[in-house]
């Protein structure tokens, strides 16, 4: 029977394994072979499976990285959790390559559990290393889809069929969801008012060179397709899926640039600019670097 710090390990991995917005079969079944290894209950496996069933935000993770280091005092009982996990894995009398990396990997995080924001930051990169993160070429998911033809579909009534001429399909998925996060932040507070039009308008124009009449088309289908309420969860998944850290972080920088739009950041925008971090995977040191550039005047970055 497993311990509770190995309980509290896996619900760790399983967390920071969605560090990148996906999860793939392959990397799934990994976690799920390393989960039966530890022989969990089947109330401890639920609660396991579960973390691997949606997109888990930073916020929860970090709760469940504190669970843990709550109960490990210090570097011999962090020696100790690894030398449990090393004993599971050489049950079967051998250790592979891939088996020996994550011990490896582990080692160091468990090395980092000063800081909660390094903690997390190399508990992430262990399944972008070990487990390979999303691989080329890997599917949108649904939601992707959907939003894609949604806007695919608008701009071909709109233009007849001409924004094929100067927008290719990838580039149009990541215009979409882009515009789409912006488009949540407006609706947050009041619904979407012409200085928040303005701005994703500029904010599309200057992050993908989009010119008129092509600027126009795209403006008006991100926007009816950000009126339509989507996941957010769902759409930050697909966001990361296709966007490196830096692109994450100019994404909530845009985010809180409509949200200050028409004359400052209110209560419910701030709040879903919080949660549109928290499933960016940004660290709270990050949302408040980004925060910080915007306390100056209405609409205006700090500079």
């Amino acid at each position: 029977m497993a311990s509770r710090r190995q309980i509290a390990l896996l619900k760790v991995l399983a967390a920071a394994a969605w560090a990148d917005g996906h999860l793939d079969h392959e990397e799934r079944n990994r976690l799920k072979e390393l989960m039966l290894r530890f022989s969990p209950t089947p109330q401890e496996l639920g609660e396991i499976d579960a973390l691997l069933v949606a997109p888990v935000s930073y916020g929860r993770c970090e709760e469940l990285t504190r669970d843990l280091l709550g109960m490990l005092d210090g570097k011999g009982e962090r020696d100790v959790v690894l030398r449990e996990l090393e004993a599971l894995l050489r049950a079967d009398g051998k250790i592979s390559p891939e088996e020996a990396d994550l011990l490896e990997s582990l080692r160091g995080v468990m090395e980092a559990m000063t800081s909660m924001d390094t903690v997390l930051t190399r508990m992430s990169g262990v399944f972008r290393r070990v487990f390979g993160g999303r691989k080329p070429g890997t599917p949108p998911g649904d939601l992707a889809v959907y939003l894609k033809n949604a806007v695919l579909q608008h701009l071909d009534d709109l233009s007849g069929g001409a924004w094929r001429e100067s927008l290719d399909a990838d580039t149009l998925n990541r215009t979409t969801l882009f515009g789409a996060v912006l488009g949540r932040v407006a609706h947050a507070e009041g619904g979407l008012s012409a200085p928040e039009a303005t701005r994703i308008r500029e904010l599309l124009a200057g992050r993908f060179a989009l010119r008129p009449p092509l600027l126009d088309w795209t403006v008006r289908a991100v926007e009816e397709a950000a009126g339509a309420d989507l996941d957010r969860q769902g759409l930050l998944s697909e966001f990361n899926r296709v966007a490196d850290h830096d692109e994450r972080m100019r994404l909530l920088d845009a985010a809180f640039a409509v949200a200050a739009a028409d004359g400052g950041v209110g209560g419910s925008e701030l709040e879903e600019l919080r949660l549109i971090s928290n499933y960016l995977w940004l660290t709270p040191r990050e949302f408040h670097e980004i925060r910080s550039g915007w306390t100056r005047g209405p609409g205006e970055r700090r500079s």
